[in-house]
Formats: structure tokens, C-alpha cells, sequence
């Protein structure tokens, strides 16, 4: 097997699809269906199945996706080292929510650029379950996100710190300044993001362990498009502290006197297998020292 058919493989399984894979990888349909026939002769198993909804691993597949992938990163980093010069370098791909991304990572990020330039950074803003099923196929090398409580297969994880969850709303809301009992909440409207994260999913909870089974809201997946419809007075937004400091400070929005009852993180999580790979390495040194982790 070549690694050229390994990251074929690997585009395929994590794009679903071989035409998005071959316009990915800039070869010919035609040559990376020839890969994978050479690659599942060489295993001497059928790795994909093809249907009209699209393309999913087979068994075989699921259970070597895996290996493929320590074999390309591996193959990537052995050749890192064997170009290794004084200077640190070499290529990250990251992910992380748009909270992080915006209100933890950048003078990270700036840090990083300083003392080692020549690291090149791809970011991509995701989903908590992009993030995960990323991590997961070995697509990221390092992600970020907010949870409770957090263990995912085959990645070590670290927490980076707290994240306070609140509601918040517009200082002439009706429940602005009063002491908030749950079961007060119910006939209010609410800006929400999408009901995979955490905080969302945590504050509907514990509305239903107060009786309150169905509320008024909208979805989101954007933290600025929660603010801007809080400062029109839409609604009671739930958001991470950190990201409503200047709204607060300036008045313009309030935070409302009733506690989530939930003690939220950031962490970061990276692929295991990667773990010797040395630009990986000294960005996880550079972001512990950063958020003060042992």
C-alpha cells in the first residue's frame, strides 16, 4: 500500500464522498476510485460501500481507518524530524468553537506566531459535533470546546479553564434585577444556541425538572447573532460570560439572578497519536503555559 491510497482513503471517509475527494486532493475521479482498488487489494477487504446516500465505511473500513491514520501522520512526522532544524516548524490543523476561537484563542494564537512563525495554522470555527467526529477520524490535531465534563476515545484532553454560563437580557426586561425562581422562566422568550451544546442542552433541563416542558425560542450558532438579538430586546440569551464583558460593562445588557446549576469548561483535546509530532508538542507546552494548566 502507498500513502498516496492511505490519504485518499482517509479524505473519502472523512468527506463521505470520492468526486468531493478527488476535487479535495486535485487528482482525477478516476484515479482515486484506481487508489482504493489497490488499497482494498492490498488489505484484501472492500473498504467502502457506495450507494445512493452517498459513501460509508464498511466494518473492515471502520476498524482500519485508524491505522491508516497513524501510518500518514507517522510517514508526516518522520519526515518532519528528518528536516528538523533549529528553528520549530511544520503544519497544525485546528478546530475549535466559535466562543473559543473568539474570546480565548487569539493572543494564544498571537504567542504562538511570535515565537514560532514558521508553524503555519489552519483554523476552522466548528460544531461541538464536527469537533468531536474531527477528532475522531484524526482530521484535527488540536480542538477546543466548552463541556461539562469531557472523555473521547483515543485523545488526551486537558482543561484550559472555567466557563460561566448566564442568562442575560436587556436591563429594562421584566425579570432584570429580581432574585429569578426556575419556575418564573417559563413564559419568556429565549435566544439559544443550537441545542448540542452544552449549555443549552443543560438549561432546558433544568427547566423540565421544574415542570417547564415547552418554552418560546430560536436556534442559533453564532455568538454575536445571540448578542445583537439580546440588545434588540428578543429575548433572554444563554452565553458564556466572557463573551458578553463589554455588553455588561456598558450597560447594555444585564445578567439575570438565577444560576444554570451546571460549572462549565474550555478544554482542549488532541489526537494521542499525534502527541510526538513537535510543532504539536510545543503548542500544547506554549497554550498550558497560556491558561495557567499544570
Amino acid at each position: 500500500m502507498k500513502i498516496t491510497e492511505l490519504k485518499s482513503f482517509l479524505v473519502i471517509a472523512s468527506l463521505s464522498s470520492f468526486s468531493k475527494a478527488a476535487h479535495s486532493l486535485n487528482y482525477a475521479h478516476s484515479s482515486v476510485t484506481a487508489q482504493i482498488k489497490s488499497l482494498e487489494h492490498s488489505v484484501g477487504a472492500k473498504l467502502f460501500i457506495r450507494d445512493r446516500k452517498g459513501v460509508t465505511l464498511t466494518e473492515a473500513g471502520k476498524r482500519f481507518h485508524k491505522y491508516a491514520r497513524q501510518i500518514v501522520d507517522l510517514s508526516r512526522d518522520g519526515t518532519e524530524a528528518v528536516r528538523q532544524s533549529p528553528v520549530m516548524s511544520g503544519k497544525l490543523t485546528i478546530g475549535a468553537v466559535e466562543t473559543i476561537s473568539t474570546y480565548r484563542l487569539p493572543e494564544l494564537l498571537y504567542k504562538i506566531q511570535k515565537t514560532a512563525p514558521d508553524i503555519h495554522i489552519s483554523f476552522k470555527i466548528m460544531t461541538d459535533k464536527e469537533l468531536y467526529e474531527s477528532i475522531k477520524m484524526g482530521t484535527l490535531d488540536l480542538a477546543f470546546l466548552v463541556e461539562q465534563e469531557l472523555v473521547v476515545a483515543n485523545t488526551e484532553v486537558m482543561k484550559i479553564c472555567d466557563e460561566p454560563v448566564s442568562l442575560y437580557a436587556k436591563p429594562d426586561h421584566p425579570l432584570a434585577g429580581k432574585a429569578v425562581k426556575t419556575i418564573d422562566l417559563g413564559d419568556y422568550h429565549y435566544l439559544l444556541w443550537a441545542m448540542e451544546c452544552c449549555y443549552s442542552a443543560a438549561f432546558q433541563k433544568r427547566l423540565q425538572k421544574a415542570g417547564i416542558h415547552s418554552i418560546n425560542y430560536m436556534e442559533f450558532i453564532n455568538t454575536e447573532t445571540i448578542k445583537q438579538c439580546a440588545l434588540s430586546g428578543l429575548g433572554i440569551a444563554t452565553l458564556t460570560d466572557i463573551t458578553v464583558k463589554k455588553e455588561v460593562a456598558e450597560g447594555s445588557l444585564v445578567k439575570l439572578d438565577w444560576d444554570i446549576k451546571g460549572d462549565f469548561y474550555s478544554f482542549m483535546l488532541w489526537n494521542k497519536y499525534r502527541a510526538s509530532y513537535p510543532a504539536l508538542r510545543y503548542f500544547i507546552e506554549i497554550a498550558k503555559n497560556h491558561f495557567g494548566c499544570e
